[in-house]
């Protein structure tokens, strides 16, 4: 179990190979936050600023999976490094998020499986500040003192209670009364886990005990349970129709958005389906099941596209396809073919982003496309053209560079902290 939950999170390019063989099938402070508000920032980098960001020590997919997290006061600029006094060595690297003052990763500094806590002191150092081990990247920080995440060992249908401020585990919600007969390997918070007005979603996935869950749905449709987080019961299950494997529980990437018009927007990847329906789905404000009447196709821009990250302000939504369709042994998958786009939610027009170049697949990254401060910041990770940053949205569904990390290796997240 241990060993394939690794393979499966970190070793991306072996699962792909693998799996064109036939062997196996394929929730923050640093931008608009999905639990939490940042307080005002004076956005002068005096000091009243904290960023922090994760580059890999080698390049993704290599042997070396490790990296390092370094922390900056005040907004980078130009071209920076990544290693300085202030940066931490870390064994795994491959996405992270924030909450407030604090950041996790789903790793401990020397690489142990679980949920790892860190904070940043006022000269920019990095501490440890508590791990949960066996916690899956799925995990959700809902405020200071309540958070959920699956720990496999301790049951497939349960979610695990913690403390986020204390870092330790409070209880458990069971939901074995879900259990479907007939099914090989059912799971549920495995890829996805999030929460809105007081209530938290969990993904339900029906899969082989070959694949545990990762590609293998055995249904035609994605389920998840309503549960009321005051409470800790169930209320529900819902569904949608048509779609497979909402999320991909492998990285720091949660594959979900929270717009500023109070929706979910949750991502099906279609990673495992040939990317034959890859979709956005939402539950709307105010309401607590899936919003049937719509629906965001990938195919209906870009056939044989697949939806990682998004971002909804202002009645758009921004994303990125790929400018070729993907081929179904994923052989095309993490080249530098991904162009970002805003689509018109009223509309359905899509505009292509200006000013940029092409740039890497936003598969671990949650922060591929963030706000912070109010613009909204586009990650870019081109090899070719030697760039490893952030691009900014300026006029004109046109976008200029911000800064570029030229020591560090490849950047998987980069957030802003707030609460200092």
């Amino acid at each position: 179990m241990k060993q394939l939950r690794s393979f499966n999170r970190r070793s991306f390019p072996v699962i792909l190979s693998v799996m064109a063989a036939g062997l196996l099938c394929l929730a923050t402070a640093c931008s608009k936050s999905d639990n939490d508000t940042p307080p005002p920032d004076d956005g002068n980098g005096s000091g009243n600023e904290r960023y922090v960001l994760m580059t890999t020590s080698g390049p993704f997919g290599s042997s070396v999976e490790g990296g390092y997290f370094g922390t900056f006061d005040g907004l980078p600029s130009g071209n920076i490094s990544n290693i300085s006094k202030n940066s931490l060595q870390i064994a795994q690297a491959f996405g992270f998020r924030a909450y407030g003052s604090w950041f996790f990763n789903q790793y401990s500094t020397s690489g142990q499986e679980g949920l790892q806590k860190y904070t940043v002191s006022a000269d920019g150092k990095i501490s440890e500040a508590g791990f949960i081990p066996n916690a899956q990247p799925s995990y959700l920080v809902v405020d200071e003192t309540h958070g959920f995440y699956l720990d496999p060992e301790r049951g497939l249908l349960k979610i695990q209670t913690f403390n986020p401020n204390s870092m330790q585990r409070t209880g458990e919600i069971d939901l074995s009364s879900l259990k479907k007969d007939g099914i090989e390997y059912q799971v549920i918070g495995k890829h996805t886990l999030a929460a809105k007005e007081g209530k938290l979603y969990a993904g339900i996935t029906y899969g082989t005990l070959a694949k545990q869950g990762y590609g293998d749905d055995v249904v035609d449709y994605v389920e998840f349970a309503v549960i009321d987080i005051a409470s800790g019961k169930l209320e529900k299950t819902i569904k949608y129709d048509g779609l497979k494997n909402i999320g991909w529980g492998s990285s720091g990437n949660k594959m979900w958005t929270l717009g500023d018009d109070g929706a979910l927007y949750f991502y099906a990847t279609d990673l495992g389906n040939a990317f034959k329906s890859s979709s956005i789905i939402r539950i709307k404000k105010g309401e607590t099941d899936f919003d049937h009447s719509w629906i965001l196709k990938a195919n209906d821009y870009q056939q044989k596209s697949t939806f990682a990250t998004a971002l909804v302000k202002d009645g758009k939504l921004y994303t990125e396809f790929a400018s070729e369709p993907l081929a179904a042994d994923f052989s095309n998958l993490q080249n530098i073919i991904w162009e970002y786009y805003v689509i018109d939610l009223a509309t359905g027009e899509r505009t292509k982003i200006k000013g940029m170049p092409k740039v890497f697949y936003a598969w671990g990254s949650n922060d591929a496309i963030t706000e912070i401060d109010g613009k909204i910041y586009f990650w870019v990770s081109n090899p070719a053209e030697k760039y490893e940053g952030y691009y900014v949205l300026d006029k004109d569904d046109t976008a200029k560079p911000v800064f570029n990390v030229t020591d560090g290796g490849m950047i998987w997240g980069f957030v802003k902290l707030s609460g200092k």
